[in-house]
């Protein structure tokens, strides 16, 4: 059992096959259908990952990959939903493991097939709660409910979410719990801890045990460029086709002359791009604690002239993002369904007065951008910087699908994938990676010094290997276990990855694979306490499948190996996977 309280295994089609020929044999389905096709092929994704499944915890050729059980009754496994994914053509099933219909909160199983619904990966995160549990809570929804109210600062008609029990894994004491999951809950407290910053408004999830009544975890959502208590460009050049073309033409808030869509309301030309379904809008100072309900503000139009370059950029650049979604990784906008993306400029918090805030952040629902002041007077928005931009809207991406915790090891994941799709959507234009610009945030500070660096993490005082991991404790005058800090190590590798050469010398990927295969570890592999390794073993998972018709995969999966083997993410971190041989 790994420090989460849960255990991991995967496997692949590529690295043992004769492990798939194992538990392929599904009675009733011997011959073909009339087109030639296996006879497996005409069942739904669902019922053939299903059959897969019970026939992998069955098949002694997995002596290690068992059916949990809990004081002799085994566990259930609920089905998540069934994913087309375009990148791979493959379909992965997803399925949550359950106990006396109770989810275990962080596991997940994915079963990915071919188009054939051929088996091609199984990977999987358990939980075993122990039998002496009482599975009958002894305390009500309303009454947790009401804890979570005294510790959010919230009225009863303000909380918009139902509590839902879980069966938890409290990691600082390594203890289970039978609890109720209340997420997506602001908390206003007047009161800040003592050297504590307030950057942005607070998101949390919270955890409280359903018998005693305690608040075990309170969990941050909120997703900021800048750490948590501590004190510390070129537009994408894609083609695409419009039903109404309406483009208009304006400087940004850098002074550089972007092109953007924007739709006539009446006389009033209004910053929407309709086809990307991209929406943004002038917070006008107002403070997000105080003034929460106006979000997200009024369209930023024209006139009157001319165009805000603040909101210039941040239209823009999440337009930018929008098309990495759907032309790189295939996606339609961050929920794959088209949603809206939206955007805040001119926003404030914290009640201190003025119109400086000093920060930009993903509130669960939308972006919000702070600003500065700027050399030679005026303001410097936040939404300038196209890492940044791209780094905050893509947490909404982790929140649609692995919804990874915002602390601890899994927070500093959370903020790796960002700072990784970050750097690769500022710097896609750019062929060569050699002449790459791997800081983050640059163009926020009037000094012009960046926030992070992926190629030299300890510039900025992050770690770049796990014997120098920082382990500290979770809460908000810690950034909430250092996410912001021991993100380098994981970014670290990621730079391994995309820099990495070929015998000759050359660039072995192209940047645009390698966004690929972490956003499909990421959305296809990972879960709510994921850690680095289960990282790893996604990313190893995703590029076998990825790369399955590369006459290069096997020299790209060893340099995924060797990427990560640099920074010390190795098979032998606390995560035991056997047989999981993705790692050798």
């Amino acid at each position: 059992m790994s420090a989460s309280g849960l255990q991991s295994f995967a496997f692949h089609r590529h690295e043992q096959s004769d492990v798939v020929d194992a538990i392929r044999p599904i009675v009733g389905f011997d011959r073909p259908l009339p087109d030639g096709r296996p006879a497996i092929a005409g069942l739904d994704p669902e019922t053939a990952a299903r059959r897969y499944l019970t026939e992998a915890f069955a098949s002694p050729a997995l002596p290690t990959f068992n059916t949990p059980e809990i004081d002799g009754k085994a566990s259930e496994f609920r089905t998540l939903g069934t994913e087309n994914v375009p990148l791979t053509g493959t379909q992965v099933v997803k399925f949550r493991q359950v106990y006396r219909r109770i989810p275990i909160y962080g596991s997940l199983i994915t079963v990915e097939l071919d188009e054939n619904n051929e088996l091609l990966a199984l990977n999987s995160t358990l939980g075993t709660p122990p039998a002496d549990l009482n599975v009958m809570a002894t305390l009500s929804p309303a009454q947790a409910m009401d804890v979570v109210r005294q510790r959010a600062g919230q009225d009863a008609e303000s909380i918009n979410a139902l509590p839902r029990l879980v069966f938890y894994f409290h990691e600082p004491e390594q203890h289970w719990h039978l609890a109720y999951l209340v997420e997506n809950v602001t908390r206003r407290q007047p009161d800040t801890p003592k050297g504590a910053m307030r950057r942005a408004p607070e998101l949390m999830d919270y955890i409280v045990d359903a018998h005693s009544g305690n608040l075990i975890a309170e969990l941050p959502r909120t997703q900021s460029i800048h750490p948590q208590g501590m004190q510390p460009t070129q537009e994408l050049l894609f083609r695409r086709r419009r039903m109404e073309p309406e483009f208009e033409e304006a400087a940004d808030g850098l002074g550089v002359r972007r092109k953007f869509a924007a739709k006539k309301m009446g006389e009033v030309w209004k910053l929407i791009d309709s086809e990307l379904n991209v929406h943004t809008y002038d917070f006008s100072f107002h403070d997000l604690e105080r003034d929460e309900r106006l979000l997200p503000g009024a369209y930023v139009g024209r006139p009157p002239e001319p165009w805000d370059p603040a909101a210039v950029s941040a239209h823009a650049n999440a337009v930018a993002v929008a098309l990495f979604l759907r032309k790189v990784l295939k996606r339609e906008g961050l929920d794959n369904r088209g949603g809206p993306v939206i955007s805040s400029i001119n926003c404030c918090y914290g009640g201190g007065g003025g119109k400086e805030w000093h920060n930009a952040a993903w509130i669960g629902t939308q972006m919000v951008y702070g600003q500065r002041a700027a050399q030679g007077g005026g303001i410097r928005s936040y939404a300038v910087a196209l890492d940044v931009v791209a780094h905050e809207i893509l947490h909404g991406l982790t929140d649609h699908t692995a919804r990874l915790e915002y602390a601890g090891m899994s927070g500093a994941l959370n903020e790796s994938y960002s700072d990784i799709f970050g750097v690769i959507v500022s710097n896609l234009n750019n062929p060569d990676v050699g002449t790459w610009n791997w800081e983050m945030g640059e163009e926020l500070e009037t000094s012009g010094i960046p926030i992070r660096d992926l190629s030299q993490p300890e510039k900025y005082n992050q770690p770049a290997h796990m014997k120098d991991y920082e382990f500290l404790a979770v809460g908000p005058l810690t950034d909430w276990g250092g996410v912001h800090t021991n993100s380098g190590i994981h970014n670290k590798a990621a730079y391994h990855l995309l820099t990495s050469k070929d015998a000759q010398g050359n660039f072995l990927f192209d940047p645009r694979e390698v966004a690929a295969i972490f956003y499909l570890a990421l959305t296809q592999h990972l879960s709510r306490t994921s850690k680095f390794i289960d990282s790893r073993r996604g990313v190893e998972l995703a590029a076998r499948t990825f790369l399955r018709n590369d006459p290069r995969q096997k020299e790209k999966l060893a340099a995924i190996g060797a990427a990560f083997d640099a920074v010390g993410i190795t098979s032998n971190l606390g995560a035991n996977f056997e047989p999981n041989k993705l790692s050798s």
